[in-house]
């Protein structure tokens, strides 16, 4: 159904020269900003009173819309409100307003700034989510009156600009940006959806703007009469649209997240995991699935996942490979059904999996059960760290010793390190320069870390490494892995880093099409990585496989 509109102005840029606006933007730090200008570039105009009590909310996830706390702002060139901290860069920060009377009409302002210039991480056209009436009363679920939502298509910037959730047709957008590159002008068709090559956007920040006069509209305010009214909407974007890269492999038959996965001569191996919704847990939501996939016939578009004997279903757990098998340690059993009270054991098995003879052989336990963990190897030696002990219910009791394994040695047993300077779980690990490197993850005081740790096995030292780029929240449900001896990791900011050659640094690498977290990373074997399924902050958990072109 398209709104019916009674009166649409057309308004070209130049129309509007001389007039302010409100625009909301997410600077470098990832905090949103706002200010009332007449373009991108005039950021530093006083804040009207109505303006300066402008409510900030970040939406478009997978969540309730979230109030965002703003405060006034000066600096040189810029004038207008800030946020205290920086967002998730997924979604978009919205506003609006009724400035007041207006030459006679009620003029209503509209705001809204795209989080990312990753379009996987975009707002949908998807209904907001069913919070408790608190929140509903809050604004936690409602949609501004004017918005418009974007994507990517044919080379393209689409935009579909709806009113009261209806597209709104015969409304014409001015793409505008602070590079001083000339303006371009579009109408919205029959679906509400406006066009622009993606050429005309700039590496800096564009904005649209999109005004729409409502003949029909009359009231008062504040005692004052208006008889029309007026809806002016600005969007902006920082950059042009990031594209996807690498190439999309054979997606899982089921969409998983909290697995093990490794690469081992050619094959992709993926192992059980949590399915279903997150948050719920039961033996009914963890895949029953062991599956490998021939990675350069998929690379190709000409491959099936292959199924294999699976031992026991399991989240939670690490896989890594060596000497052309497959070593499976720790993992979370689910023991209740769907709907029961939770009955989640985190196991002590330790296997190995010999792909020539598809068996799974048992070897020495862990000296207690884990699960959330992670793990990496050094040679022929296995590292384990971090993770907790779930024994019935959802209060684990928090495994904080880290623990080594001689793989090369048929009688080996497991090894405690001394104490790491932590304790962790949903965290990374990988290794550098022989060393192994812990990356972020949840600390026993429920917070989100980016801390960084190394291990030298020589000296038995940990000692703190860099930092991990972005907001702590990327840093959860992290996957790093090995190409070429280089270690990369990335997440749920979308962006691949790689730790420097001095080891003092993050460096960004490459990008993911779908930002996720709770995946895993493997080799390609052509000098890229694979990452695996996951859950994205957008979706959900997802079943795709992608390849990362990685950026020297």
């Amino acid at each position: 159904m398209r709104l019916p509109i009674l009166a649409v102005a057309v308004v070209s840029f130049a129309q509007t020269a001389g007039a302010h606006f409100p625009w909301l933007i997410v600077d470098g730090e990832h905090r949103p900003r706002l200010f009332f200008g007449e373009g991108l570039t005039d950021q530093d105009y006083h804040l009207p009173d109505t303006i300066a009590k402008a409510e900030v909310w970040h939406a478009g996830i997978d969540a309730p819309n979230r109030l965002i706390p703003v405060k006034p702002h000066e600096e040189e060139g810029f004038v207008g409100l800030r946020a205290e901290s920086g967002i998730e860069l997924r979604g978009c920060v919205q506003t609006e307003m009724t400035y007041g009377i207006y030459h006679g009409a009620k003029l209503c302002y509209y705001a809204q700034g795209i989080a990312s210039n990753n379009p996987t991480s975009w707002p949908k056209a998807v209904a907001a989510p069913v919070v408790d009436s608190v929140s509903e009363a809050d604004g936690a679920t409602s949609q501004p009156a004017l918005r418009a939502l974007l994507r990517v298509e044919g080379g393209q910037l689409i935009a579909t600009l709806l009113r009261e959730g209806e597209p709104a047709s015969g409304v014409g957008l001015t793409l505008s940006n602070n590079q001083n590159k000339e303006t371009v002008q579009a109408e919205t068709n029959d679906a509400g959806e406006a066009a622009f090559p993606i050429d005309t956007l700039t590496t800096g920040l564009n904005g649209l703007m999109a005004m729409i006069v409502d003949k029909a509209d009359s009231g008062e305010i504040d005692g004052k009469p208006y008889k029309s009214a007026m809806h002016v909407l600005t969007v902006t974007l920082n950059g042009k649209p990031a594209p996807p890269e690498g190439a999309m492999l054979a997606p899982l038959p089921e969409a998983i997240a909290s697995f093990g996965a490794a690469a081992v001569d050619g094959y992709l191996y993926v192992y059980s995991g949590h399915i279903g919704t997150a948050h719920a847990h039961s033996k009914d939501n963890l895949s029953k699935h062991f599956r490998r996939l021939k990675i350069n016939a998929a690379l190709d578009g000409s491959a099936e996942w292959e199924e294999l004997p699976i031992a026991q279903p399991l989240q939670g757990l690490a896989m890594v490979p060596h000497g052309g098998k497959l070593y499976r340690v720790g993992g979370l059993d689910a023991r209740n059904a769907s709907g029961d009270e939770e009955q989640l054991h985190s196991v002590d098995a330790f296997a190995s999996f010999d792909p020539a003879t598809k068996t799974w052989t048992a070897l020495p336990s862990l000296p207690a059960g884990r699960s959330s963990h992670n793990a990496t190897v050094i040679g022929d030696t296995l590292y384990v760290v971090g993770g907790w002990r779930l024994s019935g219910d959802s209060n684990g009791e928090w495994q904080a010793g880290a623990l080594s394994f001689d793989l090369s040695d048929p009688t080996a047993e497991w090894r405690v390190l001394p104490e790491p300077p932590f304790r962790r779980r949903a965290l990374a690990a990988g290794h550098a320069g022989g060393k192994l490197v812990v990356m972020s993850g949840m600390t026993d005081d429920a917070e989100i870390s980016k801390a960084v740790f190394f291990y030298d096995s020589a000296t038995r030292v940990w000692s703190e490494g860099p930092e991990f780029p972005g907001n702590a929240f990327y840093g959860f449900g992290l996957a790093a892995w090995n190409v070429g001896g280089v270690l990369y990791a990335g997440g749920m900011e979308g962006v691949v880093y790689r730790l420097s050659e001095t080891e003092d640094a993050w460096v960004a690498a490459g990008e993911l099409a779908t930002p996720r977290f709770f995946h895993q990373f493997a080799p390609d074997g052509r000098g890229g990585l694979l990452a695996i399924a996951g859950a994205s902050p957008e979706e959900g958990h997802v079943s795709s496989v992608e390849r990362v072109v990685l950026k020297p």
